[in-house]
């Protein structure tokens, strides 16, 4: 698939900070997502500053093809494609709940 590069970072970042969840992990990765949810929970013990990056980077090529065309067929830039998605009250990384 063909993407705008600044669209395409836009959309990514924008789907990390607003929809990420075990939820979106779940229906990105299947099956395996009990291993890529650890993966982020690793990913925000230094906080959720940076968290995305650093889940990015220790993703492999594949799997992060794989999680941009997720953010990219949700966000378009900075607005949502499809407004009808139900984003809102996923679940959140264990660590960040014990606050």
């Amino acid at each position: 698939m063909e993407y705008q590069a600044e669209n395409t970072v836009s959309s990514f970042f924008y789907y990390m900070w607003n929809a990420w969840s075990e939820e979106e992990c779940k229906t990105v990765y299947g099956g395996m997502y009990p291993h890529f949810w650890e993966k982020w929970c690793v990913a925000t013990d230094k906080g959720t500053f940076g968290a995305a990056e650093r889940f990015y980077l220790e993703l492999s090529e594949d799997n992060r093809r794989i999680l941009v065309e997720r953010a990219v067929s949700i966000y378009d830039g900075r607005g949502l494609r499809n407004r009808n998605r139900n984003i809102k009250n996923q679940t959140a990384c264990r660590e960040t709940l014990s606050v």
